[in-house]
């Protein structure tokens, strides 16, 4: 039996005007049938990304697929990897940000101070994206939170900061958007609704608008997930939502890298992947000449030629996701795991350092099915804690907008796993976190 045919594998292959009418879609073999060619080889670097709760990485022609992190679960896992180009790797997990070596040897973590969103108040929360500087000198990360604050409109708000890599600093930098990516060392590209879609930002500065979908297109829609290869000759990003949304590649006249937002030209767009709601997180080879995405089968690759019609497809990863594109070969040592460390001296015994024991699990609670409200049940603690933090998870993957008790069910729940995760945290005691047992969402 055919398998289904995948969004990457097909291309849309024409010129793209103001109102889309001339974009098609060839055909082209599925992932079954389909093999990764021999010029694939040519591709530089290597690929981040996630598989089975854990940070992995391959090279672009599918060869090096080695495991470097191996304590990730589905009740604590790692999310959005990046990595410099001499390998250094950060990741989220948990509240914490990660810094690791090809091997799996933590350099350090961080959690990341509350930040000041755009009403005002203090945002923190789990660091959703994660991104760190080519040269490893910097770390930046966003949050995003579903508030209702008194005298200003309800909606889902997003703060980016950056950091020292090192060791955790008082942000340089913030905005109120999300999603950050590098386009240098010392600029980022960060997203946020309509009128600030593509924005640039130099570290110790304000954002700066850069273009919007409606520059382009007359019938505009949602922009963002976008970044800029490393020679700023190509950007990739996600248009449209839901169904309809594709990875759509531009062509840049100028350098994003350096010049000024105000006087940049608008990117040209170039080729677009088929519509498919699962494309998420596309990346860059950093001389532009192909780019991974997240799809509905793993990661894929897709290199951009001179013609539509030419770009090769392939899967990469089967069941992987959040895929990030480095410089950075793969160390002889990735996933050897760090060197043990010198056994300690045996400690006088004392007594057990105080914590928070979990009476009862925390649970999901109502009717699990699309366009009903559910509730959190935080479970039971001993002792009871002073502070707790919510985050809704959909197939194991934090849902960016739920940080409350409650959650409405979407569309894009549908067939899906949702659980809840509850961290609570007490004067004098470490934070424990633990999640529920998923249900699955009704049709």
């Amino acid at each position: 039996m055919p398998t289904r045919q995948s969004a990457i594998m097909a291309l849309a292959a024409a010129t793209l005007t103001a109102t889309l009418a001339a974009v098609a879609a060839p055909t082209s073999p599925s992932h079954a049938q389909a093999t990764i060619p021999s010029s694939a080889t040519n591709l530089p670097g290597s690929i981040v990304l996630l598989k089975d709760y854990n940070v992995w990485l391959v090279r672009p022609d599918g060869t090096g697929l080695v495991q470097v992190t191996k304590d990730g679960t589905f009740a604590s896992q790692y999310y959005s990897p990046s990595m410099t180009d001499d390998g250094t790797i950060a990741v989220g997990k948990g509240q914490e940000i990660v810094r690791l070596k090809q091997n799996g040897t933590v350099l350090n973590t961080m959690d990341p101070p509350p930040l000041t969103n755009s009403v005002g108040q203090p945002q923190d929360g789990v660091p959703v994206s994660v991104a760190i500087s080519p040269d490893g000198t910097r770390i930046a990360w966003s949050t995003t939170s579903s508030t209702c604050p008194v005298a200003a409109e309800c909606g889902t708000r997003a703060v980016t900061g950056v950091t020292s890599a090192s060791v955790l600093t008082p942000p340089t930098t913030t905005s109120y958007f999300g999603d950050p990516s590098w386009v240098s060392n010392t600029r980022l590209m960060v997203h946020g609704g309509y009128g600030s879609q593509m924005m640039l930002q130099d570290v110790g500065g304000s954002p700066q608008h850069w273009f919007d979908d409606r520059d382009i297109f007359s019938s505009d829609t949602d922009l963002g997930d976008g970044w800029v290869s490393r020679d700023g000759r190509v950007l990739v990003a996600r248009r449209g939502y839901g169904s309809a949304a594709r990875i759509f590649t531009y062509k840049i006249a100028g350098d994003p890298r350096s010049g000024d937002p105000a006087t940049l030209a608008t990117p040209s767009p170039d080729c677009a992947t088929n519509e498919d709601a699962k494309l998420s997180d596309p990346t860059a080879a950093p001389d532009g000449s192909a780019f991974a995405t997240a799809e509905v089968e793993g990661v894929s690759v897709m290199t951009i030629g001179a013609t539509c019609e030419t770009n090769a497809a392939w899967l990469l990863v089967p069941g992987a996701t959040e895929p990030f594109w480095s410089p950075a070969a793969i160390s002889p040592d990735a996933g050897a795991g760090p060197a043990p460390a010198p056994a300690p001296a045996p400690a006088p015994a004392s007594a057990p350092a105080p914590s928070f024991t979990m009476l009862a699990k925390p649970a999901v609670l109502g009717k699990v099915a699309v366009g009903r409200k559910v509730r959190a049940s935080l479970g039971r603690w001993s002792p009871s804690p002073s502070a707790t933090k919510v985050v809704w998870l959909r197939s194991g993957k934090p849902i960016r907008s739920a940080s409350k008790t409650t959650y409405r069910v979407t569309r894009a729940d549908r067939g899906k796993r949702l659980s809840v995760r509850v961290t609570v945290r007490g004067s004098g005691l470490p934070a424990k976190t633990a999640t529920s047992a998923p249900r699955v969402v009704r049709r």
